[in-house]
C-alpha cells in the first residue's frame, strides 16, 4: 500500500494536534488535576505525627499540597515531564503515603 505525502502530512497534523492537547491538558484523565509548569517553594508532612517536615517544589491550595517528586527529561524534544504528587500527610496517627497526583509536559526543568 502506497500513502501519498499528503496523506502522511495528514497523519502527521493529526499527531501534533493530539500532543498539543495532551500538553495543554498535563496528560492526566482528571478534570481537577492541577499539574501546571510553575512551582513555588512549600512544606509537606507539616502536621504533627507524619514523617519529618521538609521543603518541596510545588503549591498548596484547597485541595491540599501538590509537589514534584520527580522529573526527566525528554532526549528528542528537550522537554520535561514533571511527576506531581499529593501530600497525604496523616497528621497525628501517622503519614499516609503520597499518591500521584498527574504529569505535565514542561519546556523547562522544575
Amino acid at each position: 500500500m502506497t500513502r501519498t505525502i499528503k496523506r502522511w502530512g495528514a497523519l502527521g497534523a493529526a499527531a501534533v494536534s493530539l500532543a498539543g492537547v495532551m500538553v495543554v491538558a498535563g496528560g492526566t484523565t482528571s478534570a481537577h488535576a492541577d499539574t501546571r509548569c510553575d512551582w513555588g517553594w512549600i512544606k509537606i508532612n507539616d502536621s504533627p505525627g507524619g514523617d519529618p517536615i521538609s521543603d518541596a517544589r510545588g503549591h498548596s491550595h484547597s485541595t491540599g499540597n501538590h509537589y514534584v517528586r520527580r522529573y526527566a527529561q525528554d532526549a528528542g524534544t528537550g522537554w520535561f515531564v514533571w511527576d506531581w504528587y499529593a501530600d497525604n500527610d496523616g497528621g497525628s496517627d501517622g503519614d499516609t503515603a503520597d499518591t500521584y497526583f498527574g504529569s505535565r509536559w514542561c519546556p523547562n526543568a522544575p
